[in-house]
């Protein structure tokens, strides 16, 4: 018993390490924020600040999508007074310490082995933190405790807790819900003599009946939940959109068969890196052995394949349903690493025990050989433990965006909070996180889920091209009113060639519009806004219009543009 408060105490260890060096990573810019917190966290300002963002569609979008716990979460963290960007850099420890304790458990009831219980843990830590799911703090960050605690409940035949876990993951990521009842469903059934047989086991009745109730009630107003943006796109509009096809901002269809299968949010997405996740496919074949240590696995390793089966037939309903189901990787993708995790730890625990034997039979002649052998694996089993850990590598796979523009941000924050900026610089994904001041459009912001919403986001993108590449002088004030911008945000390099050639841009429905200003820009034609922008580059009396001028962006008043193109040449 020792022991394995031991190895839960380095388990948790492991979880501190790699959060400790998140969080001071964090906080170790004033501009930081994670890739997707960008899409997903930055709108629930307005709980602590009902005047931000005021009439944004974008806003509107996110709230409306976000799940309802995940939500609330936010909302009473920030009634409380704490800034939601600020508990997005805080939040991801919280829960990798508590995904780490439940696995931990669990994996001692399938195999009662402290060591293979850490390492288990420790491949799940260098899963979750060699990745951005959970250092988004989105909602799908929360897939991991939850899950974990349904596992371990569940293994531990506690009714209630279990129950508990699954409405949680309906508030927090429904579509894992559906996994959840299939492990209960499979539980029904044992595999006995070579043939199915109905289980014996009342519990897996009850729970299984009180399982389908929770996930029933729990999904039901997901379900029938009404939005103000309509329904999600069909599997046949999908097809006919270049978001949708190679290089577009969404991409599924039109990839290699390997790629749609295994990668994207049409494939299993099997884990990758740290390679040492690997060794979990090795467990089918390492129990045909005669492993001394697999006498101590537990029939309940059969969770694992549980695991497995539920979530590769709720995958093949979500292609055949696409997109009623969300996309078929959510299926697969988290729930593959508890797996791989937890059959790596069994492994790599019987391999080390089997090395470790054979190293004490061989204690009276310890050769060059044996030495060379033990060094080898000893050198290998610090480069798994240590190579990822390193925080200079495991930081840059969390997705961490980093702002350059403070002069920018900050100009901002002194302007009215209802103002618009609209750009199609990258620095318009982070106006909202960084300034706090709404933007018109931007590539974080371009998804094309829901036709209604994303109809809106193709006009205002449609019209900025036009107003920056194609408008003359009469149609600027035009299309600055239409939409009341009052800043318009210009890369200085916004007119080179090759600028116009962004994903979210030529591989989208209104291509054509891309394509015809970037035609233009090199034919050198330039537009009244080029023409402004080169001026303002050569001569510095050209640049009244522009309130904040850095190396790589210009700010320009839409007041004082409208001013500008309304007078006559």
């Amino acid at each position: 018993m020792k022991s394995r408060g031991i190895g839960l105490l380095l388990s948790l260890g492991v979880a501190m390490y790699f959060g400790g060096w998140s969080i001071g990573f964090a906080f170790g810019q004033p501009y930081r924020i994670q890739d997707d917190g960008r899409q997903h966290v930055v709108w629930f300002q307005q709980f602590v600040d009902a005047g931000l963002f005021p009439q944004d569609w974008i806003a509107r979008y996110f709230r409306t999508v976000a799940p309802a716990g995940y939500r609330s979460l936010y909302e009473g963290v920030a009634r409380l007074g704490v800034d939601p960007i600020v508990f997005s850099k805080v939040l991801p420890l919280l829960l990798a310490l508590v995904a780490t304790y439940y696995f931990y458990q669990a994996a001692l009831i399938i195999f009662p082995s402290a060591l293979q219980a850490f390492l288990s843990s420790l491949i799940l830590n260098q899963q979750l933190w060699l990745n951005d799911d959970l250092s988004s703090a989105t909602a799908r960050a929360f897939v991991y405790p939850i899950f974990a605690a349904f596992l371990y409940y569940l293994l531990c035949r506690s009714f209630i807790p279990c129950l508990i876990t699954i409405a949680l993951q309906g508030l927090f990521f429904p579509q894992l819900v559906l996994v959840q009842l299939g492990i209960l469903t499979l539980r029904l059934v044992d595999w006995k003599n070579y043939q199915f047989q109905w289980s014996r086991d009342r519990f897996n009745y009850w729970v299984w009946i009180g399982g389908i109730l929770v996930g029933t009630l729990t999904l039901l107003p997901f379900l029938l939940k009404t939005s103000e943006f309509g329904s999600a796109i069909t599997a046949a509009q999908m097809r006919s959109m270049p978001e949708y096809g190679l290089g577009g901002r969404s991409e599924y269809f039109s990839v290699s068969p390997i790629a749609f299968w295994l990668q994207g949010g049409s494939g299993l997405r099997i884990p990758v890196f740290p390679t040492i996740i690997w060794a979990g496919f090795a467990l089918p074949f390492l129990s045909r052995s005669r492993f001394s240590l697999l006498k101590l696995i537990s029939p309940e390793i059969k969770i694992l394949g549980q695991i497995l089966i539920s979530s590769l037939v709720c995958f093949g309903l979500a292609h055949l349903l696409l997109l009623k189901l969300h996309f078929p990787s959510r299926y697969t993708y988290h729930t593959l690493r508890f797996v791989l995790s937890n059959a790596s730890g069994i492994v790599l625990t019987v391999l080390l025990n089997a090395g470790w034997q054979w190293f004490q039979r061989r204690q009276s002649n310890r050769n060059w050989q044996v030495k060379l052998k033990v060094s080898v694996a000893a050198v290998a089993g610090a480069i798994v433990i240590i190579v990822p850990a390193i925080p200079g590598l495991f930081l840059q796979f969390q997705g961490w965006v980093t702002g350059q523009e403070g002069e920018l941000y900050e100009y901002l924050k002194t302007q009215p909070k209802q103002v618009l900026i609209a750009s199609l610089s990258a620095e318009a994904n982070n106006i909202p996180a960084f300034a706090r001041r709404s933007t018109l459009t931007g590539r974080e912001y371009a998804l094309a889920h829901h036709p209604k919403y994303y109809q809106e986001i193709q006009e205002r993108t449609i019209d900025l091209v036009r107003l920056q590449y194609l408008a003359d002088r009469s149609e600027v004030p035009q299309l600055i009113r239409q939409h009341q911008i009052d800043f318009l945000l210009i890369d200085r390099n916004a007119f080179n060639p090759g600028y116009l050639m962004q994903d979210w841009l030529i591989h989208s429905s209104f291509q054509d519009t891309v394509y015809q200003a970037i035609d233009r820009v090199q034919q050198g034609n330039l537009s009244a806004i080029g023409e402004l922008i080169s001026g303002s580059q050569s001569s510095s009396g050209n640049n009244r219009c522009a309130v904040v001028s850095t190396e790589r962006i210009l700010l320009f008043q839409s007041a004082c543009l409208i001013d500008r193109f309304s007078a006559p040449n």
